[in-house]
């Protein structure tokens, strides 16, 4: 693994005559330039690169351009190790989903299931698929961008799968409350994208609330990247500032959990050890029944 980069020195200007300044001032060049042929690059460049449109087509990993330049510069984009290290994320949370709701089936009710930061939903959607009628199931898929809605509905149409695809804002008290009860919650590939700890200690609390006792979280997590300054330096997130990752320490994740209720079970990071899926379960008060 690589050292962690402290996310306030990724926030810092280079200065002027760094080595590294000329780099990444000529990686950009080239990405708002000739990058364009590939369809990756210019949906970066439209949307951010952290955009759930960005995500669908990494999850595709169908290289798209004009002609053979354009696919072949799609094709090394796709490659890149972060990205190869979404789809194998995506991959492994699609089988965690499987697990956990497998294991809450055969109870009187549905399993009630909620994806809060959908984007364009391959992975639940393929680990909803794989389930099919091995148990009862209520799914929701929420996300607060409407493309990445309307995708997820495109997504969910050409699979054939039936679920509750709708707007909602992960963070938001008001929308969270209409879920109530839930069995299993995933929470992917947000957090990563939210700079403001406070934020994201708070979101445990607000997830605990939602979910009924003896719920399950999957819960992504990166704790390093080894292109994090590059992508500092070069790309853009969805809000069109400096994508600028927080990356936080596994031990850091667990407190949080933990002081909002959670008893972590595991986590699984994929080959690459860039991402991984933790499992974590909404701690059981004496006399709540499962």
């Amino acid at each position: 693994m690589t050292a962690v980069v402290d996310h306030d020195f990724l926030l810092r200007p280079l200065p002027a005559w760094h080595p590294k300044a000329w780099y990444f001032a000529a990686a950009r060049g080239l990405l708002h330039s000739v990058g364009r042929l590939s369809r990756g690059i210019r949906i970066g460049l439209d949307h951010g690169f952290d955009s759930g449109v960005m995500l669908d087509h990494v999850y595709a990993n169908r290289a798209e351009g004009p002609g053979l330049l354009g696919r072949a510069i799609d094709r090394a984009f796709l490659n890149a190790p972060g990205w190869a290290g979404i789809r194998n994320r995506g991959r492994l949370l699609e089988t965690r989903i499987v697990e956990a709701v497998l294991e809450r089936a055969g109870r009187d009710r549905p399993v009630r299931l909620v994806d809060l930061a959908c984007g364009g939903g391959r992975y639940v959607l393929g680990a909803l698929r794989r389930i099919g009628d091995k148990a009862d199931l209520s799914a929701t898929l929420r996300d607060y961008r409407g493309q990445n809605v309307v995708k997820a509905r495109a997504n969910a149409a050409r699979l054939g799968i039936t679920a509750t695809i709708e707007r909602g804002d992960a963070f938001f008290n008001g929308d969270l409350a209409r879920l109530g009860g839930v069995d299993v919650a995933i929470v992917s590939g947000l957090h990563e994208i939210i700079e403001d700890d406070a934020l994201v200690e708070a979101h445990f609390r607000q997830v605990a609330r939602i979910l009924a006792p003896g719920g399950t979280l999957l819960l992504t997590v990166q704790p390093d990247h080894p292109q994090v300054e590059f992508i500092a330096r070069v790309l853009r997130s969805h809000t069109g500032k400096r994508w600028a990752m927080r990356l936080r320490p596994l031990d850091l994740t667990r407190r949080w959990l933990e002081e909002a209720g959670f008893v972590v079970e595991d986590v699984t990071m994929e080959r690459l050890g860039i991402f991984g899926v933790l499992r974590a379960r909404k701690a059981v008060d004496d006399g709540d029944d499962l």
